[in-house]
């Protein structure tokens, strides 16, 4: 019997972070590079400050938060500190079951500059709000979750993890503001790092990389061309890392042939690609990942982020075996010289 399936998670959009609460709570959580600051900020009584059941929420959400910094530790070298407004709800009949996103400020002038937060703290230090929370992560336990970490979740639970890290891989700059009408996702055309990689699939920009304008009758074709599902157009992303880690092929994107406000262009299609994949638009019960795929390693790399080098005694140990090695084949010619 197949697991159900369920939307993972709702698109993140710039709406989704003018969330206000009547009270706040700042909690740390910290690991590897990344330190995430929770505002958990729902009305008192209600949400991760329910009396009952907040405490073991809010635990969850700071173990998702520790694991999913070691595990992006374990691929990239970028740190810092990030502050999240955190909400909660109690919906058992919503599709949706997570979402977040980072705050994001545009630019005056067209291009790839849209201001994403959370990325640019990461990976040069620089505050663009100041004071304000950096994004948003809000879950629904209406769902039955599993909450445990340590144990695999069972045939009738959500993986709790996967679904977190799915959302902060979001804030962390997966995902696209470009409109179903193929506008910017505000007034000006001030796209995110994430747009410049969309392609068709022959390659083709959809947004332009000199005038950056969206050519709208690709992406007409394109948004809905479901090529994963046998459609004969599609949405792609040609980011050089990700392509490498694709055996050389154009990475396909979630282009459903009904667009999909909460998944279109922000996802990987999981159709084509094999694995488990993180970043795909929905999930199912019972075991999920909790890393990167190789693709989803090499889209956020295309996206700026460092990877990480290895520790000091594994480079050790590798600089000594290129050496051997060295030696091995100066020794070699030697011999065959002789």
């Amino acid at each position: 019997m197949k697991n159900q399936k369920t939307r993972r998670l709702t698109k993140p959009t710039g709406k989704a972070l003018t969330l206000g609460f009547a009270c706040c709570l700042l909690i740390s959580s910290a690991h590897a590079g990344i330190t995430f600051q929770f505002r958990f900020g729902d009305p008192v009584g209600t949400g991760f400050l329910d009396p009952t059941y907040g405490p073991a929420r809010q635990a969850a959400l700071n173990t998702a938060a520790n694991s999913f910094s070691s595990m992006f530790g374990s691929h990239f070298a970028n740190s810092g500190t990030i502050v999240m407004e955190a909400h909660a709800t109690d919906d058992l009949f919503s599709g949706s079951m997570a979402v977040a996103g980072s705050r994001l400020i545009p630019s005056s002038k067209p291009g790839f500059n849209l201001g994403e937060v959370i990325r640019t703290r990461l990976q040069n230090g620089n505050d663009l709000n100041g004071n304000y929370a950096d994004g948003a992560v809000g879950v629904n336990f209406g769902k039955p979750w599993n909450l445990d970490l340590s144990i695999p979740a069972k045939p009738y639970q959500y993986d709790f993890y996967t679904a977190v890290y799915h959302e902060f891989t979001h804030a962390l700059g997966f995902a696209s503001t470009i409109k179903e009408s193929g506008a910017s996702s505000f007034e000006r055309p001030s796209w995110g790092a994430f747009d410049s990689f969309v392609t068709d699939r022959n390659g083709n920009k959809i947004i332009d990389p000199i005038t950056f304008n969206l050519n709208q009758s690709n992406w007409d074709i394109s948004k809905v061309g479901n090529f994963a599902g046998g459609g004969s157009e599609g949405l792609f992303f040609d980011g050089p890392y990700a392509v490498a880690a694709n055996h050389g092929f154009l990475v396909p994107l979630y282009a459903p042939p009904i667009w999909d406000n909460a998944g279109s262009v922000s996802h990987l299609d999981e159709r084509m690609l094999s694995g488990d994949m993180m970043m795909s638009p929905f999930t199912g019960t019972g075991p999920r990942t909790h890393d990167y795929s190789p693709v989803e390693v090499g889209i956020m790399t295309d996206l700026g982020y460092v990877p990480a080098v290895p520790e000091p005694e594994t480079s050790s140990l590798l600089l000594a075996g290129l050496m051997l090695c060295g030696w091995v084949a100066r020794r070699r010619e030697t011999e065959s010289l002789h």
